[in-house]
């Protein structure tokens, strides 16, 4: 699904006020059961406009040199 800036603004309005209904911009009603739910949700919304996944996961490599 496409989230738009407009879909994520209407979800942080609603998380501010408690309500746990969402209208999207498509039409689509979404409702949910706790207010960790929506702060998920957000995060998915904002990485998918942000053009980001959440998936996967980061690698280092430490290098050194002489002495440690």
């Amino acid at each position: 699904m496409a989230y738009t800036q407009a879909d994520i603004d209407a979800l942080r309005r609603n998380i501010a006020k408690g309500v746990k209904k969402l209208r999207l911009g498509n039409g689509e009603e979404i409702e949910f059961d706790s207010y960790g739910e929506m702060r998920r949700r957000l995060a998915d919304m904002e990485a998918e406009v942000a053009g980001t996944t959440k998936a996967g996961f980061a690698v280092g490599y430490v290098t050194t040199g002489r002495g440690l």
